[in-house]
């Protein structure tokens, strides 16, 4: 294939040509669309058209200049949609789990509440059953009447006496727990002022008082 030959300036008026643009092809095309150059007007184009070139490379270094601004801006903005993304994602992994933690929750609270009107169905059986002994020992007293006179003083009178030794004998056990109850605390408050305050006491209390406090019990 032979080079191609370079094409002189024709006869006819047509001012100032390129000789390779008429060889290359596309690439002619490429400078309009790409960069809006039109290189084979450029020779008939006129002062304001030029001028439009100048505008443009005015605009394009005042952009140039701000380029590694919005490079750093757009990517902090990109970088931080895709942070803000992520954190979106572990919230609504969060939001997932103390959902079912929740439902799980209100489940357990329904079924004790279930539960619950079970223990008030049970307790109102007892207090039917309650009733109904009240009512056969009502029926009992009543059938002292039948009784002759005598003999219903003493059934009411054993029952009183079986009645006032039960309670007798609760009486000295609540005692002695009471007791046994002020030990242990006053054994707990000395030790406890021992391992605070040393052998010196509380201030205000001597160790010997405290002591004796112990052994007062």
């Amino acid at each position: 294939m032979s080079a191609p030959k370079a094409k002189g300036y024709s006869s006819s008026p047509k001012g100032i040509q390129s000789h390779l643009l008429p060889h290359a092809g596309a690439l002619t095309e490429r400078a309009t669309r790409y960069f809006g150059i039109d290189l084979a007007r450029l020779p008939q184009m006129s002062d304001n058209e030029l001028a439009l070139f100048a505008d443009r490379a005015t605009a394009m270094t005042r952009l140039k200049e701000i380029l590694p601004i919005l490079e750093k801006h757009f990517t902090t903005l990109i970088e931080g949609q895709v942070e803000y993304e992520q954190f979106v994602q572990r919230v609504l992994k969060q939001v997932e789990k103390g959902s079912k933690q929740i439902d799980k929750s209100l489940l357990d609270a329904w079924l004790l509440s279930k539960g619950y009107d079970k223990h008030l169905q049970l307790l109102n059986q007892k207090a039917g059953h309650g009733i109904q002994k009240l009512e056969a020992e009502y029926r009992s007293e009543y059938d002292l009447n039948r009784l002759d006179f005598q003999s219903a003083i003493k059934l009411i009178h054993l029952r009183h006496q079986n009645r006032a030794k039960a309670i007798g004998e609760k009486v000295p056990q609540a005692q002695r727990q009471l007791q046994v109850q002020e030990a242990l605390r006053r054994q707990a408050e000395t030790r406890k002022e021992l391992l605070t305050y040393g052998t010196a006491g509380k201030p205000g209390k001597g160790f010997w008082h405290g002591v004796k406090d112990f052994f007062r019990v």
